[in-house]
Order: structure tokens, then C-alpha cells, then sequence
């Protein structure tokens, strides 16, 4: 009933319509008169061979029209999806947006032929590695060890891709209104900037900068370690980021590293590639792409 009057109503003509859905006149009228006397109103009239609009179908047609096209949308989006590949790939967050989604553009255009859907998760050790065609996880070698000593370990393929030494990270403008950076003692007049997601980061920097007594003038606390470092670079604090993660925002400007020799180093990114995906030609294509674009950087 509803697509004899969209129809109708859009072309101005129960003929046309009777062509467009491949059924006779008499049908898509009997479609409309139906569809009135289920509403309770007149939704057209005769004007001649012409159909004409009440004003409640004027007013009725473009939500209708407006809803067919998103139901052709979505069915058009199904079509292609069946007749595409799909890589799932998991990941943590920071690394996904401070990374992955900046260099995932040059994969699509390497291998236009698949459709990545990306997953991420705050997980790191609790993972199930057949889960996901590709996961990607930041380890320290005792975590890769004991991770793999697993019986659901079996066949899973893994590879490090980019190392994560962190270092202070701050904003340049907010460097110089608040004070200089000389030396890591320095940092008890500032704000650090901390994420739940590596509780023990800062106190790990500061012992291996020789600082482990130090008491900073504040302390705000985020989620993750992307926000950290984005606040950082809005002026908030000073943040732990990796420069191989922010690599762009070192080279703009928009951050600076106070001590870039000072760089904490005890994990690495990993991708794991599911047992059934040993085969996976684009799976492997993209560990391949992973390794590839790590040593670009790192």
C-alpha cells in the first residue's frame, strides 16, 4: 500500500506507477484505496488523467519518499558487503587513535578490495586470540611469553610491528607560560597528567629519570592514554606519549618533548593473527602493511 501511493504521488500518475512497480492500474489503485481507508483520510484525487494531492498526501509523501530511500540505502550496503571481503581487526584505543586511524588510510588504497572493520577494546591480556582476525596488543616480552604458553595460544601467529617508549610530552605554548623543563626535578611544578588505563607509567619514568621522590604541584587523572595526551596538548599538564605515536604532533608543533633521551622502553606492539586466519591472504596482507608502516616510523 505504501509503495503504490509513493510511487503514484511521486510520478503524478497511476499509470506510471502501475509501470514502475510492474503491476496494472487497477492494482495500484485498489493499493491506495486501501491504504485511505486503513488511515482514515483521502490521500489524492482525479483531476482529469492527473492524480492530484490532498494536503495530507503532500504532507505524507516526503517522509514516505525520504523512507524508502534509506531502506534502498541500507539494502544497497548489504549487497556490497556480501560481495566484499572483511577484515576484523581489534585494538587497544590509544593506539588506534593516535596511530592506526591516521596511517589506515594508505592500507585502503593498498588493498582497496576489502572493508576493515575496526574494534577496540581497553583489554591487553584478557583476550581471546580467535576472537578477531587480527588483534593488536602492546606487550612487555614476559606478557608475549606467558600469553602464548596458553593452549588457546595454538597456532597463533604474532610479530612486533612499533616499540612503546613513552617520554613527557607537553604543549609548546603551555611550556612557556608555566616554566621551563630543564631536568626531570623539574616537573614538581607541574601538572601530570595520568591515564587508568597504565597506572604505574609515570612512577616507572620517574625512577628510571631519578626522580622517584618527586611530588608534582597536581595531578588529573583519564581513561586512557590518548586523552592524557591530548590534554596535555591542550595545556593541561604534562602527558606520557610515545613518539612514534605522536610523531605528528612532535613534528606540527603542537607537542614537544622536554627529555627525548629519556624514553621508557619496556613493551612493544604486537600483531596476533587468529589461527583461522593462517590462510587469510588479506590478514596477512595487512600484518605485512603493519610491519611495514612500524618501520617507517620506528
Amino acid at each position: 500500500m505504501l509503495r503504490a501511493f509513493e510511487a503514484a504521488a511521486r510520478l503524478g500518475s497511476v499509470t506510471r506507477a502501475a509501470e514502475e512497480l510492474h503491476v496494472t492500474q487497477s492494482a495500484v489503485s485498489h493499493q491506495i484505496k486501501q491504504l485511505e481507508a486503513w488511515l482514515g483520510v483521502s490521500l489524492v484525487t482525479r483531476e482529469g488523467r492527473r492524480l492530484a494531492l490532498t494536503a495530507q498526501g503532500a504532507a505524507y509523501l516526503p517522509s514516505l519518499s525520504t523512507a524508502f530511500d534509506v531502506l534502498a540505502q541500507a539494502t544497497a550496503g548489504i549487497e556490497r558487503q556480501a560481495h566484499r571481503a572483511r577484515l576484523t581487526v581489534n585494538a587497544l584505543p590509544t593506539l588506534t587513535a593516535q596511530w592506526l586511524i591516521a596511517q589506515l588510510p594508505r592500507f585502503c588504497a593498498q588493498v582497496p578490495d576489502v572493508d576493515v572493520q575496526l574494534v577496540t577494546t581497553a583489554s591487553v591480556l584478557d583476550f581471546d586470540p580467535a576472537a578477531f582476525e587480527v588483534s593488536l596488543r602492546c606487550l612487555s616480552t614476559a606478557e608475549l611469553a606467558a600469553l602464548q604458553a596458553r593452549p588457546a595460544w595454538r597456532g597463533v601467529a604474532v610479530g612486533r610491528f612499533l616499540p612503546d617508549a613513552v617520554t613527557p610530552v607537553c604543549s609548546r605554548d603551555w611550556l612557556v607560560r608555566s616554566g621551563a623543563l630543564a631536568r626531570p626535578a623539574d616537573l614538581r611544578r607541574h601538572t601530570l597528567l595520568h591515564s587508568r588505563s597504565t597506572p604505574q607509567l609515570w612512577r616507572q619514568w620517574l625512577a628510571l629519570a631519578g626522580a622517584d621522590k618527586l611530588r608534582p604541584a597536581g595531578e588529573l587523572v583519564f581513561d586512557h592514554a590518548h586523552l592524557a595526551v591530548q590534554a596535555a596538548a591542550q595545556g593541561l599538564g604534562v602527558a606520557l606519549g610515545s613518539p612514534e605515536l605522536v610523531a605528528d604532533a612532535l613534528a606540527g608543533g603542537l607537542l614537544v618533548a622536554p627529555f627525548p633521551g629519556l624514553l621508557l622502553h619496556e613493551k612493544d606492539f604486537y600483531w596476533i593473527r587468529s589461527p583461522r586466519a593462517a590462510d587469510d591472504a588479506h590478514a596477512q596482507a595487512f600484518c605485512a602493511w603493519l610491519q611495514a608502516a612500524g618501520a617507517a616510523v620506528g
